[in-house]
């Protein structure tokens, strides 16, 4: 009897292991490969159940027999080894999705694409202009870039959300801050936004303090319109000229054109990479 009852735990806890692997590799590979800002509301209804699965809840050995308590205390180191070995594979899920997404794994060759076109009858040079803009968003024939393609975004990686880019519009007001730039720096890098911090030190170290908040007040507007818009200004690269032919950067762009020249330079290199980052969903 007492053999039948250490084969029954081994294998309870062989399915136990197992179970917490098998979920945590579910949810960390769809996490992994996909792009949709619809995991972050799957995510918050999976917390609350994975409570549940992963056997999370209050005891009291009060009261109990030698029996029960035996019983209850290897449901505990059941449940420790489910979640431990879900936690783990989580977090591998989610490297191999980000991989596997990063490398295309699952993405015809651009070759195999092309191929496609032609073989539907299509000119080779015409099929390699319709690969272009299909995998790319830039119009060949200009070389601008057009209007995202749900491949394009596949190939994102997902620093930022439309979402969060509108909540930093409300959280970099200059309004908050009473024209007090000590105040404003210090409230910016508690925001604990990493793109962030480089557009800060560069707004102190290259613009003049009375003009401080005038770049902020611009740098308010562009984070808000970028939240509320389809924008594609990581294109812009640090090229002033271009800045200040787009809209939704050209305001911004007459400011920095009245600083010195290698404050301007200073100034746009670090915004390109910042407008970049907030641009990747």
């Amino acid at each position: 009897m007492e053999k039948e009852e250490k084969q029954l735990l081994r294998n309870i806890r062989n399915a136990t292991v197992l179970s917490g692997i098998g979920m945590g590799l579910l949810l960390g590979i769809i996490m992994g490969l996909s792009v949709s800002e619809v995991v972050k509301v799957i995510m918050g209804v999976l917390t609350a159940i994975l409570g549940t699965f992963l056997g999370f809840d209050k005891r009291s050995f009060a009261g109990m027999d030698a029996e029960e308590y035996l019983k209850e205390k290897h449901n505990s180191l059941f449940t420790a080894l489910r979640a431990g070995w879900f936690g783990l594979a989580v977090v591998a899920g989610i490297l191999s999705g980000m991989w596997i997404r990063t490398n295309e794994v699952f993405t015809p060759t651009v070759k195999w694409s092309v191929k496609q076109w032609t073989d539907a009858g299509y000119d080779a040079d015409y099929a390699r202009k319709l690969v272009t803009y299909q995998r790319f968003a830039i119009d060949p024939n200009t070389g601008e870039l057009g209007q995202e393609t749900e491949l394009t975004k596949g190939a994102r990686s997902s620093l930022f959300s439309s979402k969060q880019a509108q909540e930093l519009c409300g959280s970099t007001d200059p309004d908050l801050w009473e024209n007090n730039w000590s105040m404003a720096k210090q409230g910016l890098l508690d925001l604990e936004i990493e793109a962030l911090v480089p557009v800060v030190n560069a707004i102190e170290l290259n613009v003049p303090e009375e003009k401080r908040f005038v770049f902020l007040g611009q740098l308010h507007e562009l984070i808000c319109r970028m939240g509320k818009e389809d924008t594609h200004l990581c294109s812009l690269g640090s090229d002033l000229s271009a800045w200040e032919k787009d809209e939704v950067t050209q305001a911004f762009a007459r400011e920095i054109s009245t600083l010195p020249a290698e404050n301007q330079r200073n100034l746009l290199v670090v915004m390109a990479e910042f407008v970049c980052k907030l641009e990747k969903k």
